[in-house]
């Protein structure tokens, strides 16, 4: 089946009311409990809420999702050596930078939080075959678990979710999962670790708020001798919160005391430091994104978070690569008939570190003389970002490496050319001769350098040092 129209029709009017009025321990226990029935719609709508109201989580969120978004894209052929693969690649690499490709992978890295991300795809006839034409994310109201699995629940024209459901066909819809939970979708995914943390934080900014309401301004304490001052007193207060200002008779005292409330905002201050890190190990997975925490000398600490930040997103990227290649790149291949394997998509690459790491490893297996196979290839432009290629080494102008170490047979020749050829073949044979019979490197440059006295010529440097590098090449391989 080709879905050429969708049936995702969701009125926004139908989303459920928000639950923040609501958000007590109690109330969010009857949820997770309910959600693991089945009913997933009132956690969601939770997840809903605390996305959109709670800063912290918010900004999180967008950092996770950011480090994947604003990644290089870049496709490359399963087989870059077969026609077919490559054709594969042209049509697949055609929606790229199209609205419904960024549409669809924006939605499905909600799934790092939530237990999982579902989009509609919709295709269009072209004539020469089918393209995509729209994918349309599908709203978390609409999922449903009471059968045990993944179903979502149909709705009318004109958006209204109605009490039936259907199954979540794959030739419809991308189901993607950012995450490696072994649990069920219905218990919440990612998000319900840092449900009650959102809870506690909520709960401390209004116990803060209270404590400064209550002891955060200066009161008022009278002294009194007998009964009639006490009620002067009393009338003054009473004055005093309408006017500003109290007015008393001389013998009487006022003095205005400040409540020791420091040590207690402090305490505030350090549980909300606390929630916030907690939301932010789970989201990003490090606090110094959004902290700024001292990391002692050197700031071993900040590299090994920045580490673990890298991972995350890596592996966010990898995740989605496999999804966009087996759910949608393999369906648009064969609904175009085309012979050949869906295309690889790359999300970004290594961190700058990693890549050097990576490219100075490659520079010592080609000093020891080796160099990556097709397939070590393949694994390198993925990790850098890139597609890469072999470099066509270039035919050396240098004389003492145009000819091997052995003098050339002599043959006649007719031309100027031909002489000038020969001359250098001469020339590169006994210096190859003084290289294989000298003892050491500085016997080696003596009789070099007598023998460029005797054939003067304008590169003698170059071949002295090609010289030198020949020697201590076979000096190596001698020891070994």
């Amino acid at each position: 089946m080709i879905p050429e129209n969708a049936i995702t029709i969701f009125n926004t009017r139908s989303e459920l009311p928000s639950e923040l009025r609501n958000l007590t321990a109690e109330h969010l226990l009857a949820v997770i409990e309910e959600a693991q029935g089945g009913n997933t719609y009132n956690l969601f709508a939770i997840y809903r809420d605390l996305i959109a109201s709670d800063n912290q989580v918010q900004s999180e969120f967008e950092k996770r999702k950011g480090a994947v978004l604003g990644d290089t894209i870049s496709i490359q052929p399963w087989d870059k050596h077969n026609p077919a693969d490559t054709a594969a690649m042209q049509l697949c690499s055609g929606m790229l930078d199209s609205t419904p490709f960024e549409t669809m992978r924006t939605w499905l890295l909600n799934s790092s939080l939530y237990p999982v991300a579902v989009v509609e795809k919709v295709f269009q006839s072209t004539g020469r075959g089918f393209k995509l034409k729209e994918c349309r994310p599908v709203p978390y109201r609409l999922l449903d678990y009471r059968e045990g699995y993944l179903r979502i629940y149909d709705t009318d024209p004109s958006g209204n979710v109605l009490p039936t459901t259907h199954d979540a066909d794959p030739a419809r819809y991308i189901v993607h999962r950012s995450h490696t939970l072994p649990t069920p979708d219905n218990w919440g995914g990612p998000f319900r670790s840092i449900l009650f943390w959102v809870l506690l934080r909520t709960m401390d900014r209004q116990w803060w708020a209270d404590l400064l309401e209550r002891f955060g301004t200066p009161f008022m304490k009278g002294k009194y001798r007998d009964d009639t001052g006490k009620r002067i007193l009393e009338a003054a207060f009473r004055l005093a919160v309408r006017l500003g200002g109290i007015v008393i008779s001389q013998g009487t005292e006022v003095d205005l005391v400040q409540a020791a409330a420091g040590d207690s905002t402090s305490s505030h201050n350090t549980f909300l430091d606390v929630c916030n890190k907690e939301i932010s190990k789970l989201i990003v997975g490090q606090t110094l994104s959004s902290t700024a925490d001292p990391t002692g000398i050197g700031g071993g600490a900040s590299g090994f978070q920045s580490e673990v930040r890298d991972d995350i997103r890596q592996s966010d990227a990898r995740l989605l690569s496999s999804t966009i290649r087996n759910q949608l790149f393999t369906q648009l291949v064969a609904i175009n008939a085309l012979p050949g394997n869906p295309p690889t998509i790359m999300f970004g690459a290594d961190s700058a570190t990693e890549t050097k790491v990576l490219v100075s490893g490659v520079k010592a297996l080609y000093e020891a003389g080796l160099e990556p196979d097709d397939d070590g290839l393949a694994i390198i432009q993925e990790r850098v970002g890139y597609g890469i290629r072999r470099r066509v080494a270039p035919s050396s102008m240098l004389p003492f490496h145009a000819f091997p170490l052995a003098a050339p047979p002599t043959t006649p020749h007719s031309t100027t050319l031909d002489r000038l050829t020969d001359a250098t073949a001469v020339r590169n044979a006994a210096l190859a001769d003084i290289v294989r019979t000298s003892r050491s490197s500085g016997e080696a440059i003596r009789r070099i350098k007598e023998y460029l006295e005797k054939h003067p010529t304008d590169d003698a440097s170059e071949i002295l040092a090609e010289a030198m590098d020949d020697y201590a090449t076979r000096a190596l391989r001698s020891q070994k």
